[in-house]
Formats: C-alpha cells, sequence, structure tokens
C-alpha cells in the first residue's frame, strides 16, 4: 500500500470508529433512560395479583411516561394487557387527565406529574417515587429480585384501603 493509501485508510477507520463509539453512547443512554429494573411481564403478574388486596374497583390502568419512556411504556402496556387487564397511556405532561383508577408513573416522568393525577393507586418501578410518597407501591430490584413496597403514609393520605394481607407480601416504607 502506498503512502496515501494508508492514511486515507487510517483516517477511515479512525472515522469509523469515532462514529461507532458515538452510536454505541446514544444507544446506551436511550436503553439507560428507558430501562425498567424489574421486566414487565414480571411487573404485570405481580401487579394484577397486588389488584386482589386494593379496593379500587376493576383495576385501569394509566402509564404515565416521558419521551425517553415510550419503550418501557409499549413493553409494559402489552404485559399488561397479556394479564388481562384494562390499559392505557398518556405523555406526562397530561398527566392530571389519567383516566385510570390505577396510574403506573415509568421512570424518568417528574415528580410534578405524580402530584397532577391526584388520589389514584400509584404503581411504580421507581424507588424514588415510593420513598418519597410519590406513589404507593413499588417493584424494585433487590439483589437481582423483585421486591414489592408499599408505601402506607401514601396509600392511606390517598384514602385507599388495602386488605392488610397485602403487607405480608409488601415491605412497609412510610
Amino acid at each position: 500500500m502506498n503512502t496515501v493509501t494508508q492514511r486515507l485508510t487510517g483516517r477511515t477507520i479512525a472515522q469509523f470508529t469515532a462514529i461507532l463509539m458515538l452510536l454505541v453512547f446514544a444507544f446506551a443512554s436511550s436503553l439507560k433512560a428507558q430501562d425498567l429494573d424489574v421486566p414487565p411481564t414480571l411487573q404485570a403478574a405481580i401487579f394484577k395479583k397486588v389488584f386482589a388486596y386494593v379496593k379500587i374497583g376493576t383495576p385501569k390502568v394509566t402509564i404515565v411516561h416521558s419521551a425517553a419512556g415510550t419503550k418501557s411504556k409499549d413493553d409494559l402496556m402489552t404485559q399488561f394487557k397479556n394479564v388481562g387487564l384494562e390499559v392505557d397511556a398518556i405523555e406526562e405532561a397530561n398527566a392530571a387527565k389519567a383516566a385510570g383508577n390505577v396510574v403506573y408513573l415509568v421512570p424518568g416522568v417528574g415528580a410534578g406529574s405524580a402530584k397532577k393525577v391526584g388520589k389514584k393507586f400509584i404503581i411504580t418501578c421507581s424507588k424514588d417515587f415510593i420513598t418519597d410518597g410519590l406513589a404507593m407501591m413499588a417493584i424494585v430490584n433487590a439483589g437481582g429480585k423483585p421486591s414489592l413496597l408499599a408505601n402506607t403514609t401514601a396509600i392511606g393520605g390517598a384514602g385507599i384501603e388495602v386488605d392488610p394481607q397485602l403487607f405480608r407480601i409488601a415491605s412497609q416504607v412510610k
């Protein structure tokens, strides 16, 4: 190979590597923004069982999501439907219009959105929402296993009745 070809090949490889690194970084960032710590299939199955302990009538789930959480929203909608639950979704800017009696907050949604949904049964997979009292129930990843958390203060504050048996499967957070 002559020097011109070597320089072009070297420059082309460097440019390709830079573009590839940018794509990997962008892909990893988008995955991080919309990743769920507990798989949607497991969340849907567990939450369906939880609803048997919550006195809210027939559960209708509204998923509140941000633009970054669109993939998570789609995955959750599919799985909630697969377990026989009625589900719809809205963007976080419209959180006040949540039609369901259960509201699922996808990670990445702002705390202000949680406050807009009113006294509905709010669920999530975000530990921050549960510890901050913005959600009533959360399924979180605890050492590689799903763990169900219940914020009793938030549940009581919303005036939602739950069967005490729920606390046999959920850890209480106040």
